[in-house]
């Protein structure tokens, strides 16, 4: 590993500069990722930007109306620890806390996993149900970035270079929102990933209506299934449930990888899939008076 500078700049300002000046510098939350990249993949950076001291970095508020606000260096296992997560934004909760181990989750920001350009990046799986959007900041200007707009494939996300996620937002969501996350992977910490899934559903008017499906680690990056989540509309019947598993298997592109063949993972998809929605509507139909 060669030396590097380690700056902690004092404003988004002294960030930007830094990053507008130097074709090598990284963008340091947690470090969670960005340390195992250090030391395993040959990453050089020549500045390591620490920008989790910035003012509101930190910050996380929840207003009934605007829904919640995270600062980008807020750490993901406040995400699986904080009762105002638990309570509100149950499958966010969920996804953190299945996340990884107790000692990354302590480490890791949710601005360092958002910008994470992984197709198994788990966080993106519940913050594309929940239609997150990422705010950034940069010499231009801010800019709202749609998490659904966030991720581009193959490693690149639609972040420019000197630009800084300052926070995410979710909006506010009815009480009666049912959603699960799950994936399988070959290793307990998270890693080797074969395929991952998080399901969403509102009820309203004694029907679940909102669905979202969003799929990570059979796709160059985590995405939403649109042509999945309209087939659901309703209490969907079981020839529905088959229809939505047929088009979310339409739309992906699992890879073979050395621990898992193409078709296992798609077929893990489907098993993970069909698992969540029956538990929304299991849950539905338990909860409707």
């Amino acid at each position: 590993m060669k030396a590097f500078d380690y700056i902690r700049p004092q404003s988004l300002k002294e960030a930007s500069e830094h990053l507008s000046n130097s074709a090598h510098v990284k963008i340091m939350g947690g470090g969670a990722t960005l340390l195992l990249q250090l030391q395993n993949e040959g990453l050089q950076p020549d500045i390591l930007l620490d920008v989790k001291g910035l003012p509101g970095m930190e910050d996380v508020r929840y207003h009934h109306n605007h829904g919640l606000k995270l600062g980008a260096a807020v750490k993901v296992q406040h995400l699986a620890s904080g009762l105002e997560i638990r309570r509100h934004y149950p499958l966010l909760h969920q996804t953190a806390a299945k996340m990884a181990s107790p000692q990354i989750r302590n480490r890791a920001t949710i601005g360092g996993t958002t910008a994470w350009a992984s197709p198994i990046s788990e966080l993106a799986a519940s913050l594309l149900c929940y239609d997150a959007s990422c705010h950034t900041w940069r010499p231009q200007g801010t800019r709202t970035i749609a998490i659904s707009e966030m991720y581009l494939g193959n490693d690149e996300t639609a972040l420019e270079p000197d630009e800084i996620i300052t926070h995410i937002t979710l909006p506010s969501f009815p009480a009666r929102t049912f959603g699960v996350y799950d994936r399988h992977t070959v290793r307990h910490d998270g890693r080797q990933m074969i395929a991952g899934a998080a399901a969403l559903a509102v009820s309203r008017h004694n029907t679940l209506t909102h669905w979202r499906i969003a799929v990570l680690g059979v796709d160059t990056y985590p995405k939403r299934i649109p042509e999945a989540e309209i087939l659901l509309e309703g209490a969907p019947a079981e020839a529905d449930i088959m229809q939505a598993l047929e088009a979310v298997q339409d739309a992906i592109h699992p890879q073979d990888v050395p621990y898992a063949r193409a078709d296992y993972r798609r077929a893990v998809l489907n098993t993970l899939l069909n698992r969540h929605i029956h538990d929304i509507l299991q849950n539905f139909h338990g909860s409707v008076p």
